[in-house]
């Protein structure tokens, strides 16, 4: 094996943000371990373990340069239990299955505060988290960061081709020939394609020196009208935006968080406060060990590609 060839561990495997970092590690020439729920296609450098986190680890697990931790619960609105039980608890048993690995964390600039602004890498993770999601990504933080070694990524609304999460809901906001936009005129709405994601992470296992947080976005925040005209360009959406207004925003977003507790279902509100703190607060994250440390510079937006088919 070539000496620069590393063999590499990806959980959450086939996920969205998954797939591309696997992508992009066998692009790089290194060998990898697949691990998912779901199955993952076998190609060359590539195998594949069935490994669900809430359960005990595969018998057969070979040893590894490094581990990208890419599993987690993405669904906000899922209680703690469900959180701790998948992103917590997982992440306690991924250590433990790879006591000496090099560990990279993909985790969320949700842990930040809702400060206005630049956000750097100093900045404390939030003592009021807005949902049981960003709760688990700390305490996951404070797992992996205890590993001497280990590397915590932070992006921020991660988008691309075949978005799974947040473009499914902006396309459910449009109603009645209108685009309602949870956001403000000036409000500056800072993003990371998912393929500069897994540039980082590659860069993650090829430079073990570095270690801490780094924040993960595009080279440029926008305004959020701007992203909604050119996401509905590149889906062929005809609907006229609407821009709700920060403060509007934030008040229909407890509004519906309060209705959907109190529903017998409990169903996921269209609008939750931690979905619209991605859109509604001007943040622009500081990446500036992204591009010094890790080698990468940060990409101008691409939002031409950020479509709901893949």
């Amino acid at each position: 094996m070539d000496p620069t060839t590393r063999r590499v561990v990806v959980t959450g495997a086939s996920g969205y943000v998954g797939t591309h970092i696997v992508d992009a590690l066998l692009g790089a020439g290194h060998q990898v371990l697949a691990l998912s729920r779901r199955p993952v296609p076998e190609r060359p450098g590539l195998r594949w373990l069935h490994w669900d986190l809430t359960q005990t680890a595969p018998s057969d697990l070979p040893e590894a340069t490094a581990v990208v931790h890419a599993a987690a619960h993405v669904n906000d609105w899922d209680p703690w239990p469900v959180q701790q039980r998948v992103t917590v608890n997982g992440t306690a048993r991924v250590l433990a299955a790879f006591p000496t690995a090099r560990i990279v964390l993909v985790s969320s600039c949700s842990v930040y505060p809702l400060v206005k602004g630049l956000v750097d890498e100093s900045v404390p993770p939030t003592t009021r988290p807005l949902s049981p999601y960003p709760r688990a990504k700390i305490a996951q933080e404070e797992l992996v960061g205890a590993r001497p070694g280990s590397l915590i990524l932070r992006p921020h609304a991660v988008y691309g081709p075949g978005d799974p999460t947040l473009l499914p809901r902006l396309s459910a906001a449009r109603v009645f020939g209108r685009f309602l936009v949870p956001s403000g005129r000036r409000t500056l709405v800072h993003l990371t394609h998912v393929d500069l994601l897994a540039a980082a992470c590659v860069a993650a296992v090829e430079r073990p020196e570095v270690t801490g947080i780094v924040n993960v976005a595009d080279a440029d925040a926008l305004p959020a009208l701007d992203i909604v005209r050119a996401i509905s360009t590149a889906n062929g959406w005809p609907e006229r935006p609407l821009l709700l207004g920060e403060a509007l925003t934030w008040t229909i977003a407890v509004a519906l968080e309060a209705w959907g507790h109190a529903s017998p279902a409990r169903k996921h509100p269209l609008l939750t406060r931690y979905s619209a703190s991605h859109v509604a607060r001007s943040r622009i994250f500081v990446t500036t060990r992204l591009d010094r440390d890790l080698g990468v510079a940060p990409t101008a937006p691409r939002l031409s590609t950020w479509t709901l088919e893949p």
